[in-house]
């Protein structure tokens, strides 16, 4: 087999890196950061040990770090909040005796690494079920697997922690779940909170959105199955529900939407939408429904239900066709008669609203394969285009842009998907591709990128007022500044103030280090 060369490519000029001294490695499964400006904190926890570590962002370096190991029994960090500039390490703990769950919070001080006083916040009736980390949103929070989602108020004066009951019957045709809201204000004094049981039976309702206003009152959307029609839940402090139907074209598919309040008081929901379902078969025999996305919908309601606006952004043929082969496309051009062309596992990622109304939506292509491989079955799994759509408070496309992306791996995300960052005058799409694709033009496809195979940190920089599109490459993991990265996650990217990023990564040898990218002025 021939050894191919690549040039070495042009890293951007736009972006100034510098490396931090290395520091002792934590081996933790969820790592979260956050950042004042000056400083960065980040909490990890493993099992029953939660690390506190604290970095300078000029100095690059690790200034301490504090590790907590007594905790209840069953530690399960449900989510790690930063609210009106404090921040709460909310967790969970299970008792088997019993069986049901208790949730407890401690304030982190972000001075001197310190924990507060253990609070406990609610006792579940039952044991709670995972959510699998669907929960979320664009004002949630929901770390894969836990038990509680959290969803802020857009003012961030009031928090929700809902949950999911363990099932009174097996049977969903049978089955009416019964959920936990739990409302808090910004200090997780508790407002309001109880069990309420859902309406109809499991089997006929989906449950698509949860969301909190700034009076403390829960919302939740649901698409009942039988009736086709959309309904909007209400829960007050009595802990009772209201429902109200909402006057929304039933046959179109949502596989989670996003409900949130905006600064009128309304609330706004959002999200992907599929005229159907596609059901497909693969050479191996199995087959699954499959959405094929036709574009995004924003809805502003009342409280009451009342649909005051309906914005519908169908995705025109020209940017489904992007980066397709002739075959797609001829395919596409077929069912466009149809009215449902679109695009295939393209899943919402990001919707960041402004102070001036305008919104932002952020989508990725998505999808698994499994591959028989002689008696047993390989998955892989694919990250590919993304879509990033900017509207004004009128609901016009201000513009539109499809950005391509290949990656493949085989031991779930790994270090694939996209980090997005907003900064202040543009928005930042960053991700690991494959050297091959450095120099190439941003009409052309790209090459695959291979999870665990190096890569070079590349970002889509798309400027906030006119969505033009540039493409930087910022660095080889495998040799920053003569450093090598053995382990990199855009999952640990984030922003520590205006056009400047980090990015946390272990370099072996029982060592991190973090990586500061600054955007030239």
């Amino acid at each position: 087999m021939p050894f191919l060369m690549y040039a070495q490519p042009k890293l951007s000029k736009d972006f100034t890196v510098t490396t931090a001294a290395p520091f002792p490695v934590v081996d933790a499964g969820n790592k979260e950061y956050f950042s004042d400006g000056t400083h960065v904190v980040s909490v990890k926890t493993r099992g029953q040990n939660v690390t506190i570590q604290k970095f300078s962002i000029d100095g690059m370096k690790e200034v301490t770090r504090k590790v907590y190991e007594e905790w209840p029994p069953y530690l399960k960090v449900q989510s790690v909040l930063k609210m009106k500039g404090k921040l709460y390490y909310i967790y969970a703990s299970y008792d088997k005796k019993g069986k049901y769950n208790t949730i407890y919070s401690r304030e982190i001080n972000t001075d001197d690494l310190s924990l507060g006083a253990e609070k406990m916040l609610f006792k579940s009736e039952k044991k709670i079920i995972p959510s699998g980390g669907t929960g979320g949103g664009f004002m949630g929070m929901s770390i894969g697997g836990t038990m509680v989602k959290v969803f802020k108020s857009f003012d961030e004066s009031k928090i929700l922690l809902s949950f999911r009951n363990a099932p009174k019957e097996r049977d969903d045709r049978i089955n009416f779940d019964v959920l936990g809201f739990y409302v808090f204000d910004h200090d997780l004094e508790k407002e309001w909170g109880g069990n309420v049981k859902m309406p109809y039976t499991e089997k006929v309702m989906n449950n698509l959105a949860y969301g909190i206003d700034k009076d403390g009152n829960a919302y939740m959307l649901a698409y009942i199955v039988e009736k086709k029609k959309f309904e909007l839940f209400s829960i007050d402090e009595s802990a009772e529900l209201t429902t109200h139907e909402m006057d929304v074209d039933g046959t179109m598919y949502f596989s989670k939407m996003d409900l949130f309040e905006n600064s009128a008081g309304n609330l706004v929901v959002a999200g992907l939408y599929s005229n159907g379902l596609d059901f497909k078969m693969s050479w191996s025999g199995t087959s699954a429904f499959s959405a094929n996305v036709n574009g995004i919908v924003q809805y502003t309601i009342t409280k009451e239900g009342e649909v005051l606006s309906t914005y519908n952004m169908e995705f025109p043929i020209k940017l489904i066709n992007m980066y397709k082969s002739a075959r797609a496309k001829a395919s596409n051009e077929r069912r466009e008669s149809k009215g449902k062309a679109g695009i295939a596992d393209l899943r919402m990622q990001n919707i960041v609203t402004d102070d001036n109304g305008s919104t932002v939506f952020l989508a990725e292509q998505h999808f698994t394969k499994r591959v028989r491989s002689g008696n047993s079955y390989k998955t892989y799994y694919y990250y590919r285009d993304m879509v990033i759509t900017k509207i004004d408070k009128a609901g016009t496309v201000l513009w539109q842009k499809k950005v391509p992306k290949s990656q493949m791996g085989t031991t779930g995300k790994g270090g694939m998907g996209v980090a997005y960052v907003r900064g202040k005058d543009a928005h930042y799409l960053l991700y690991l591709d494959n050297v091959k694709n450095a120099n190439l033009p941003l009409s052309k496809v790209p090459a695959q990128h291979q999870d665990g195979r190096g890569g070079f940190l590349t970002a889509y920089k798309i400027d906030d007022a006119t969505g033009e599109v540039e493409k930087h490459t910022i660095f080889d993991i495998t040799n920053v500044k003569d450093m090598k990265a053995y382990q990199f996650k855009t999952t640990r990217i984030f922003e520590v103030k205006d056009n400047v990023l980090m990015v946390e990564v272990y370099i072996k040898g029982k060592q991190d280090s973090m990586i500061k990218m600054e955007l030239n002025q």
